[in-house]
């Protein structure tokens, strides 16, 4: 059921008409993903948010998931989560095209398929891409699109 987390009093209220993406601020993979869109998408309205700070982890807390562990990453559009795979192409949804071509074409790879390589790259992505100390923070230009 779409936006149950308005009723739930444990999520803080925040701005969701627009696609947010939460990512792991940490994560090299992760924070230069954001950093890509950004460049691709200047004008976009998609936000984002690091699973760091207390509305992802609410969300996530939410949702059932474990913010701590962080196994995926989430987009949460028009008030329903997508997660892994599902989230992976949700996201290139909210590109411009070509990248939003991705995100549709994406789905005739199965769920089964698509989450294993997901889930491959989670447990791996901070092993072959490192980790930040500090949280990827937006620079003036972009801090409208984060939460």
């Amino acid at each position: 059921m779409a936006y149950t987390y308005r009723s739930d009093p444990a999520v803080p209220p925040f701005h969701d008409s627009a696609p947010l993406i939460i990512f792991d601020g940490h994560c090299v993979l992760c924070s230069t993903g954001v950093q890509w869109m950004l460049r691709r998408d200047p004008g976009g309205t998609t936000r984002f948010a690091a699973i760091q700070d207390p509305i992802p982890q609410a969300l996530y807390r939410h949702y059932g998931l474990d913010a701590e562990r962080f196994d995926t990453f989430m987009v949460l559009a028009e008030g329903m989560p997508y997660t892994r795979w599902a989230g992976t192409l949700a996201a290139a949804r909210t590109m411009p095209a070509p990248w939003k071509w991705l995100g549709v074409a994406g789905r005739i790879v199965p769920d089964a398929i698509g989450n294993r390589i997901y889930d491959w790259m989670q447990r791996n992505r901070i092993g072959w891409f490192g980790a930040r100390e500090v949280c990827l923070r937006p620079d003036a230009r972009h801090a409208h699109r984060f939460l």
